[in-house]
């Protein structure tokens, strides 16, 4: 159950998703150190230069017109340093970001070193210039032992935001960004989870992992109630400027502002793209070889519509990898989300599951039409990501013509109120003797069964029985369906409630698969 922990105490399982994918072949494999020629020595700093949103558009513009600048290996000694090692160098807080300014934030940074060699240049932005943030082994507490590595250590990995929101007095980490496009945050009162990424493409396939290489931070305004971040993207098929505002609280929200610069067609982008873990749960049954009853940071994907329309699809831990299309012209919005909150539908008092954060994206602009896509991959560990949810546009990108996004981020305990009765629990039991499935799931918020209809499907297979009733819980309602699969292949299942023949809970949604 032990978790690898940012140099600032954060947790993270970064690799977990990618390293999933690779045994499957469709991840590249991370350089080991043994393989990294040496680093070239370390440049001088960059310039104090100017700095607009305008002067990071220009530049992801201007690189987009010649081919991707190659990666800088990271340096082996620094490569090499464990687990361990990372954990013992530890940030001087004095040093941090705007520390001496006495004001809500403060910025630390992370080296470069171990899985997260590979150096991204940093600025402070300040009186409309970018001050660059150069790496210096005194920033660090480290251990006799380690003075020659961490003299060899080339930059930053990436940095972490702090700010008091569980105590006035207390710093706590709002937000760290570090390995290659990826970051995450948490609200009140939680623990880290998932996480999300600037940009995915070819998820599912030989995947292309876009980095954030540079970082513009700009330093608060004194009473300032957030932060703003600038960050330039690239990869062998785009480039992109991306503008984030954290604004912490209850909720931590992340408004994001990309413009992307394409060097070829794009007909596999991920946009706003996360990743969790969900190794069982009620959906699969308990697992008799875990003290635990659930082990997971998010337990479905919500999928809400413009018209009013939501769809609540159960996550589970698959028997082979596979990809779920979820089809809307009209995306109001989307995201993974840790629904049960229970501490007793987990027991873990180390990993406290029932803490994780939901995270939910809400397009500021029409995206168009699109499909939400899930990847569901195959675990046995604990520390992998092995769930990736994404909106992926219906039209291509062109090679050559900006794409702007602007979306909302909320790392939160549920997603805004809905419309819809939500889907509150899912049980799943098997029936081996006669080969059906039985499904049992509740939904919240119903009230009087009264005009009340179910409507369920399988779009291979056959539904043998279904039926309505009231459920444990005061104006919920249970449907239970007995499925008879299919011989091979997979199916799709659907149960939603119906009132005068309109909608009136989310629809529930799942595959089998044999």
């Amino acid at each position: 159950m032990t978790r690898s922990v940012f140099p600032g105490g954060g947790v993270s399982r970064r690799g977990g998703l990618m390293g999933a994918l690779a045994s499957l072949a469709a991840f590249a494999a991370r350089p080991v150190a043994a393989q990294t020629p040496p680093a070239a020595p370390r440049a001088a700093p960059p310039a104090v230069t100017r700095f607009t949103p305008q002067t990071l558009q220009r530049l992801a513009q201007n690189l987009a017109k010649a081919p991707a600048r190659p990666r800088v290996p990271p340096v082996a000694a620094a490569q090499a340093l464990s687990y361990d090692d990372q954990r013992r160098l530890r940030f001087r807080g004095e040093r941090a970001l705007w520390a001496d300014l006495g004001g809500a934030f403060k910025a630390e940074l992370f080296p470069a070193v171990y899985l997260s060699a590979d150096v991204v240049q940093l600025f402070e932005v300040y009186d409309g210039r970018a001050h660059p943030v150069v790496f210096a082994a005194e920033m660090f507490e480290a251990p006799d032992s380690l003075a020659g590595a961490l003299g060899q250590v080339a930059g930053w990995s990436g940095y972490r935001l702090l700010h008091p929101v569980n105590s006035p007095d207390k710093f706590d980490e709002i937000g760290a960004f570090q390995g290659a496009s990826y970051f995450r945050s948490l609200g009140r009162d939680q623990q880290y989870g998932l996480s999300a990424r600037g940009l995915a493409l070819k998820t599912g396939e030989a995947e292309e992992f876009p980095r954030f290489t540079s970082w513009w931070i700009e330093r608060p305004a004194p009473g300032a109630d957030h932060v703003v971040m600038h960050a330039l993207l690239e990869s062998d098929s785009v480039t992109g400027a991306y503008r984030f505002q954290v604004t912490p609280g209850e909720a931590q929200i992340f408004d994001i502002e990309a413009t992307l610069y394409p060097r070829v067609a794009i007909d596999a982008a991920g946009v706003a793209p996360m990743s969790s873990m969900y190794l069982f749960g009620p959906v699969d049954g308990t697992n008799n070889d875990d003290f635990r009853t659930g082990v997971h940071d998010s337990d479905g994907l919500l999928i809400r519509t413009s018209d009013g329309g939501a769809i609540w699809r159960a996550l589970a831990n698959p028997r082979q990898l596979q990809m779920s299309r979820f089809e809307t012209d009209k995306l109001a919005g989307f995201g993974l989300v840790q629904r049960d909150r229970d501490f007793e539908h987990y027991g873990d008092l180390e990993a406290r599951y029932d803490k994780r954060p939901t995270l939910w994206v809400t397009p500021l602009d029409d995206w168009g039409a699109g499909a939400v896509q899930l990847l569901e991959i195959p675990t046995q560990i604990e520390t992998d990501d092995n769930m990736a949810a994404f909106w992926r546009p219906k039209t291509p990108w062109a090679a050559g013509k900006p794409v702007t996004l602007r979306y909302r981020l909320s790392w939160c305990d549920e997603p805004p109120a809905g419309q819809l009765c939500p889907v509150v629990r899912t049980r799943i039991g098997k029936n081996a003797s006669e080969g059906v499935w039985l499904y049992v799931v509740e939904f919240g918020g119903v009230g009087d069964l009264n005009g009340v209809d179910k409507v369920t499907t399988a779009d291979v297979g056959a539904i043998t029985q279904s039926t309505l009733q009231a459920g444990p819980e005061s104006g919920s309602a249970r449907v239970v369906v007995v499925f008879k699969p299919p011989a091979t292949g997979v199916a799709e299942l659907s149960i939603g409630l119906t009132r005068g023949g309109a909608p009136i809970s989310e629809t529930w949604r799942y595959r089998w698969s044999g």
